[in-house]
């Protein structure tokens, strides 16, 4: 199964998961039409695929109709030569930076909190030297090395995570209290994916008064969904993309290989309505841990970027929306950390994302019934 079956899993799906598919997404099947000259045939041939391939390319361009999201789909481009830096081995440059890392001294080389560290049995917590907000932390993992990690230290990671967004709802509270409190936790690992430290660390960050705009956007897509349709935006979705083989569970967590990813592999993990308490951080981290580790193994993953949409943390809260919201992760595969070529550029900044890997082959590689180790305890 792949993307360009869609069109026809779409109109195979049963009635009610039917009426579904066309009330959120709406799929367009694209051809790229082009005349190879003699010269560059066989250079084509070699690195891309046959001649006919190249000359007649089908793409696939989905479009959720509820959140505006959109991707387009052309596997050739997996394929596109890339420049390289000098090759490297990975773990000699991870063993580089252990020399002089400010992260794997924290206690001594990073700044504290005003309400102090948080300690858990794999990482701690230190402020942000230059903040994004007025809120904004850092966890810190004990290993040195962003990729070794497993689900017990990714749980713990998002524990603390928990308990310094408590920490900081104490702290506001004690400063006079004021605006609600949205609370984002994030994971940039390696270079493509944005981080300035190799050593793993997770930040953390609290807007104040209203939520980050994509997180509001989202939020106030679903309740119009509700509005309109009288029905969980969320549930439908699943309930879409179990049908289609994109979706399936494991306890309370919901995954789904998304149609409209942002980058490539994008997974969302979905967790019932609720606060941010260490447990639920915890069953999430699980989760992510789950996923990153299969990814790691299976799709040779160095380099992504994870997002936890969360509850408010208190206070008076926009109204509406919150209570039939789900704890969303978001996270994607930032490729190769020695590819010269950015996975981002003007397409996806301004208009929409560009996509070579097949959400059914991602669905291949994590879901429990292609993977038992998936889907232990």
């Amino acid at each position: 199964m792949s993307i360009f079956d869609l069109p026809r899993l779409a109109e195979e799906l049963p009635f009610r998961e039917k009426a579904l598919w066309h009330r959120i997404y709406e799929i367009d099947v694209l051809h790229g039409k082009l005349e190879l000259v003699p010269g560059l045939r066989s250079w084509v041939e070699e690195k891309l695929g046959s001649g006919p391939e190249v000359e007649n390319q089908k793409i696939i361009r989905t479009t959720n109709l509820i959140s505006g999201e959109g991707a387009l789909f052309n596997s050739l481009r997996s394929r596109r030569p890339t420049a390289r830096f000098p090759e490297t081995d990975l773990e000699s440059l991870v063993e580089e930076h252990r020399s002089n890392c400010p992260f794997c001294s924290p206690e001594e080389r990073t700044p504290g909190e005003r309400f102090g560290r948080i300690r858990g049995k794999y990482c701690l917590t230190a402020a942000n030297l230059a903040k994004y907000d007025g809120y904004h932390g850092l966890i810190i993992a004990r290993e040195h090395h962003p990729l070794r990690f497993n689900e017990d230290m990714v749980e713990d990671y998002f524990r603390v995570a928990a308990r310094w967004f408590q920490e900081v709802k104490t702290d506001a509270a004690l400063r006079g209290g004021g605006p609600a409190l949205y609370p984002f936790l994030i994971w940039n690992c390696l270079w493509p994916a944005g981080s300035s430290i190799l050593h793993g660390h997770l930040q953390l960050t609290v807007a104040q008064r209203r939520p980050y705009p994509r997180l509001k956007q989202l939020l106030d897509c679903s309740t119009r969904y509700g509005h309109r349709y009288g029905s969980n935006y969320f549930q439908d979705l699943y309930t879409l993309y179990k049908a289609l083989g994109l979706g399936w569970e494991k306890g309370e967590s919901r995954f789904l290989s998304m149609l409209t990813p942002i980058k490539e592999k994008e997974v969302w993990i979905l967790l019932p309505p609720g606060p941010a308490t260490p447990d639920r951080l915890g069953q999430a981290g699980r989760a992510v841990g789950r996923v990153l580790g299969r990814l790691k193994q299976q799709a040779c993953l160095q380099s992504f970027n994870v997002g936890v949409y969360l509850p408010p943390l208190g206070g008076e809260a926009e109204p509406g929306g919150w209570e039939d919201f789900p704890l969303v992760v978001r996270l994607v595969d930032r490729g190769d950390v020695f590819n010269r070529t950015a996975d981002f550029g003007a397409m996806e900044l301004f208009a929409l994302s560009v996509i070579s890997s097949d959400p059914f082959s991602v669905a291949g590689l994590l879901k429990p019934s292609h993977n038992a180790e998936f889907s232990s305890g």
